[in-house]
This record gives structure tokens, C-alpha cells and sequence, in this order.
């Protein structure tokens, strides 16, 4: 499941932004172990440029049976004119 963060202008000088940065969290729900694909999702997000700014175990979830990891990632985009 992907939910979006923020998107920002942190990155500009002379109070013209020529890019945003958009955040997202990425929530990994699995019954088995969640390592080895967690460690496989963040080989591919890195190996796609992507930043993350945070990875942790969020709790078992009793109700389901499921293990949630969450991993929040950035992305910098230019501004199209």
C-alpha cells in the first residue's frame, strides 16, 4: 500500500523552486517473514533512485496475522513548464 507524505519545495533559491520533493510511505503487509522482501524492495527502490528517509517494523498484527514494515521514500522531480 503506498501513502502519500508531503510534497515540498525544499530545494530553491531566489524564491523560484525548480523542483519538489514528494515523500510516500510504502506499507509492507506479509504472514511470513518480511525480511527477505523488504531487503529485495529496497534494492529496487534504491537501484531506482528513490531516497529513503526511514525504514521500521510498525507491529504483528493479532487480527490478520500480518507483519507490517512501512518504508518511507523521496523522490526529487523537476518543474515542467
Amino acid at each position: 500500500m503506498i501513502t502519500p507524505l508531503s510534497d515540498s519545495f525544499e530545494l530553491h533559491a531566489d524564491n523560484a523552486p525548480g523542483c519538489e520533493t514528494q515523500e510516500a510511505r510504502l506499507s509492507l503487509f506479509t504472514k511470513g517473514s518480511y525480511t527477505k522482501l523488504k531487503n529485495s524492495l529496497v534494492r529496487a527502490l534504491l537501484g531506482a533512485d528513490f531516497y529513503i528517509t526511514d525504514r521500521r517494523y510498525i507491529g504483528f498484527e493479532t487480527e490478520t496475522g500480518y507483519h507490517h514494515y512501512a518504508i518511507d521514500v523521496a523522490q526529487i522531480y523537476e518543474l515542467e513548464e
